[in-house]
């Protein structure tokens, strides 16, 4: 620390326009992140995710068919054990069902999956859909 002739700090007199700066940008965001917590925590009403299911793609592998999928959540609220139900199906008869959980997808956000049919899926349907979950 500099000290002057009377032995004071220096520093404590006159501090740097960048240490005002710092300090005020610093200020500012902290009082911005507080109101989007507070914003967020009285505006958001989810009470439940809202979970949608959709084929990505598909491929033959060594043992059948593998479905890709993607899961989204609209909701602000997370789902853990997310079981996903597929069946494959001819027409209205259901030839062949496959079923995965995944361990979670957060709230706004989505999470990818697959799974793996035995039968022949050219000229069939596959239709998946979330048949449940939990609140972590």
């Amino acid at each position: 620390m500099t000290k002057n002739a009377d032995g004071k700090n220096i520093e404590a007199k006159h501090p740097h326009w960048i240490e005002w700066l710092t300090g005020m940008i610093s200020a500012i965001l902290v009082v911005v992140l507080i109101g989007i917590i507070a914003k967020d925590a009285f505006t958001d009403k989810d009470l439940v995710p809202d979970l949608s299911a959709a084929v990505t793609g598909m491929e033959q592998r060594s043992g059948g068919y593998q479905i890709a999928f993607d899961i989204t959540n609209k909701a602000s609220v997370t789902a853990s054990q997310v079981r996903v139900l597929g069946e494959l199906k001819e027409g209205d008869e259901v030839v062949e069902t496959a079923e995965t959980v995944l361990d979670y997808v957060p709230g706004r956000s989505h999470a990818k999956g697959g799974m793996v049919f035995r039968s022949d899926i050219s000229g069939k349907t596959v239709a998946l859909r979330v048949s449940a979950f939990n609140e972590p």
